[in-house]
């Protein structure tokens, strides 16, 4: 949708770009400015709603919990999984003999945290996890398990940094 705009909106600058006028020059000097917008929304973590209404955009961004991993969808609140509990849920799931439940990673979590995360900072993870480009994890029969092997951890830590260096945020 939004990309839509951008294209059709590129196609127009570069078609005008080419002109021997005073809109000519503007569009020259306008084009490196959407070609980066392009480039920008060709990167984003973007993963069509379930139900088809619309797409859930991921981030990360500073809120006054620190650094958060934040999963948009349209029209509703954003969900917000803190780089703590992002990190430990990393490492709960690289040491994991087997596919493990979602009350199983909590309570794994929760011994390392002495606290037990919030179940919808848990989700915002795994649901990234999954539908990143080349998943981290699988899902089956409720069971999560790391589908990439022993470089689960580093490339979790990896796909943070990426995202904090789209909205231009210091790294973790």
């Amino acid at each position: 949708m939004p990309h839509e705009h951008l294209n059709k909106a590129l196609a127009m600058v570069r078609k005008q770009a080419g002109a021997r006028s005073a809109v000519g020059r503007f569009a020259a000097s306008l084009l490196p400015v959407l070609e980066a917008a392009e480039e920008e929304a060709k990167s984003e973590v973007v993963r069509p709603s379930r139900r088809g209404t619309g797409e859930i955009n991921y981030l990360v961004e500073r809120t006054q919990q620190g650094e958060v991993l934040t999963e948009r969808k349209s029209k509703s609140k954003p969900y917000r999984c803190p780089w703590r509990i992002y990190e430990i849920l990393a490492a709960v799931l690289a040491s994991a003999d087997r596919p493990l439940l979602l009350d199983e990673i909590v309570e794994r979590m929760q011994g390392k945290l002495g606290d037990r995360p919030a179940d919808h900072q848990v989700r915002v993870a795994l649901r990234y996890w999954l539908h990143v480009e080349q998943p981290l994890l699988t899902r089956s029969r409720s069971r999560y398990r790391v589908a990439i092997g022993k470089s689960f951890e580093t490339e979790a830590v990896r796909r943070w940094k990426d995202l904090n260096t789209r909205t231009h945020l210091p790294s973790p």
